[in-house]
């Protein structure tokens, strides 16, 4: 047992003196989490229809005036609202060209003469942008005010779900749909979740393998058994695992209380009761399932490099729920959801998704919990079996002939 102790301590000690893992602990998951919820961000900005223009609702005038020429004879009247000198019309093409050339105008827009059969409208610029002049909105509200000749229709016509209103009937998901923090804290405990997981079982394959290609293991070995070494490594690596843990959860807790302080109008969201308990456990058999994995990866890998190389097929599982995340945070209950959080291999990080993201039935964290157990226990013994002398001390390349035959004996 004291040569276990002296690995634990050696283990903890090394890992958080160094520089990079405070780094890693502090700066690197905040930027993830903020450029992935960027980029959700703006995606949901590029597909909201919100900035559509209607008169009288924000939408933005062009700083140049558009050319009209009308050869259906559809725009009798102008929709009230719309500034002196904002559009001039042109009896012909002709006309609406040495306008163009003379630069009284940005643009034109020809509307044929059998718009009402075909719908063809021309539009002619001087310079040209890839993605549209930024002026179709407006010509399309005022063709389509011309052909209703109704304020009111032209408005439902050109945006029918202006006024639509989200309402949760279910009693499975309390949360409010409107909350954003319902979008934002599912997302950041799912990122928060796969990066603790893979960076603290890292941890582990980066120490055996460091110690088999300096020779380190070899001196080890004289003193302490194999299964000791791994015991050691991995209850001192936990404990380095659950002191991150502790401050990334810590932290994320912390600012959304301050954000729902600071904020009313998110102030409705919270998390379920236990949430934090059913972190830590989930996490923490998370972590020995993969740190399991990577030691034996390590023990039969002569270097990290090719290591590396197998490390993505066993992390795999844990980045299905992040390909999936749209789908845990729309439908938390839906069945897809529901398979991946009992599902070991990717539990930790989709059962606590699901609990950010609404209410879960207390039956399905608990036998998750219980299938993540029983799975961690049988790859820990599998583990240890690849911790042998003769693996540590090999230097033989890390082939997939190898490690079927490894799984064979």
């Amino acid at each position: 047992m004291r040569n276990v102790y002296m690995v634990i301590k050696h283990e903890i000690l090394t890992t958080v003196g160094k520089r990079s893992f405070w780094v890693m602990t502090f700066i690197f998951p905040a930027f993830i989490i903020l450029l992935n919820v960027g980029t959700q961000v703006m995606a949901n900005s590029a597909l909201d229809d919100s900035d559509m223009f209607l008169p009288g609702e924000g939408g933005e005038l062009p700083d140049q005036t558009i050319g009209i020429v009308d050869q259906a004879g559809l725009l009798r009247n102008y929709p009230p609202g719309l500034p002196d000198g904002l559009l001039a019309s042109y009896p012909d093409e002709a006309a609406a060209q040495s306008a163009l050339q003379n630069d009284t105008i940005g643009s034109y827009y020809l509307i044929s003469a059998d718009y009402l059969q075909t719908g063809d409208v021309i539009v002619v610029a001087k310079n040209f942008k890839l993605f549209g002049l930024g002026t179709e909105d407006l010509v399309e509200y005022l063709i389509t005010y011309n052909v209703l000749d109704n304020p009111s229709l032209t408005a439902v016509a050109i945006n029918p779900l202006a006024r639509l209103k989200q309402t949760s009937l279910s009693p499975e998901n309390s949360q409010d749909v409107t909350n954003p923090l319902t979008f934002f804290v599912p997302f950041a405990t799912m990122f928060i979740f796969f990066f603790l997981i893979t960076m603290s079982s890292g941890y582990m394959l980066q120490s055996v393998s460091k110690e088999k290609e300096n020779r380190t293991v070899e001196v080890l070995l004289v003193s302490l058994r194999p299964r000791e070494l791994m015991l050691g490594k991995m209850l001192g690596l936990s404990v380095v695992a659950l002191l991150q843990m502790a401050i990334w959860f810590g932290g994320a807790l912390l600012v959304l209380d301050q954000v729902k302080q600071l904020l009313q109008s998110v102030a409705s969201f919270k998390l379920p009761s236990g949430f934090v308990l059913w972190g830590l456990l989930y996490f923490f058999f998370g972590y020995l399932l993969y740190a399991s994995l990577m030691g034996a990866i390590g023990a039969l890998a002569p270097s990290a490099r090719e290591g590396g190389s197998i490390t993505f097929l066993v992390l795999l599982p844990l980045m299905i729920p992040l390909w999936l995340n749209s789908a845990f945070i729309e439908s938390p209950n839906g069945t897809l959801t529901t398979i991946l959080s009992l599902f070991p291999l990717t539990s930790p990080t989709s059962m606590m998704t699901r609990l950010a993201a609404g209410v879960v039935p207390i039956w399905q964290p608990m036998l998750g919990l219980f299938l993540l157990a029983v799975t961690t226990y049988l790859v820990v013994l599998l583990a240890a079996r690849f911790f042998r002398a003769d693996n540590l001390l090999s230097n033989t390349a890390l082939e997939w002939k190898r490690l079927i035959a490894e799984f064979r004996r």
